[in-house]
């Protein structure tokens, strides 16, 4: 039998790791998971992981990284095609955003609860990229019927807003607002500021 290349191993070590941390975000929340019960979990010695991670919080900034990594690829997969409107566009990113943060067995949910305290700025990133390029190739096609200036900022503004609003809502335990409403108006406010033609000043 053919050995397993050491990098190999590697990756399969940190790839236990990190699923063994949501795991265990999942099981007891952010603030009490540990690094001990992190590698209980992935059925390795605590010395082993500090080999691969040099503490909880690395360990967690790489959960995100994936997790950006993940959104990134189920973004790109969303179906699109050659009649597809403006707002079948958004209307699927938006129904996309809540059904992944309502997804994960509560890892999504805990992490939203956090958010303000994680290494969120590659999910945002990965979000704000796939809008970007899905805007460009859209504008782009419909110039004459939606002549937008400024998209870049436009799309910084959506995203931020989105996201701020999205993580607000889920984090609430008793929320007085339906999250169809809410996934409603964002559809809504959206799909108003990228057609709103900018005037000179």
């Amino acid at each position: 039998m053919r050995k397993t290349p050491k990098q190999e191993r590697s990756r399969q070590m940190i790839d236990t790791l990190i699923d063994a941390t949501a795991r265990c975000i999942i099981e007891k929340g952010l603030d009490f998971t540990t690094t001990s019960r992190i590698a209980e979990l992935a059925n390795v010695s605590v010395g082993s992981l500090y080999q691969y991670f040099s503490s909880k919080e690395a360990l967690i900034e790489a959960l995100m990284n994936n997790m950006a990594s993940d959104i990134g690829k189920g973004l790109q997969r969303l179906p699109i095609s050659e009649t597809s409107t403006l707002r079948d566009l958004v209307t699927g990113a938006i129904h996309y955003g809540f059904t992944m943060l309502n997804s994960r067995n509560g890892l999504y949910l805990e992490l939203a609860r956090n958010w303000h305290r994680l290494p969120t700025d590659k999910v945002a990133n990965a979000l704000q990229q796939h809008f970007l390029e899905l805007s460009r190739i859209y504008f782009l096609k419909y110039y004459r019927e939606y002549p937008i200036e400024n998209l870049e900022v436009r799309i910084f503004i959506i995203v931020n807003s989105t996201i701020f609003t999205m993580v607000r809502l889920i984090s609430q335990e008793n929320s007085m607002w339906r999250e169809e409403d809410v996934e409603n108006g964002l559809i809504e406010m959206i799909l108003a500021y990228l057609q709103t033609k900018t005037t000179a000043a």
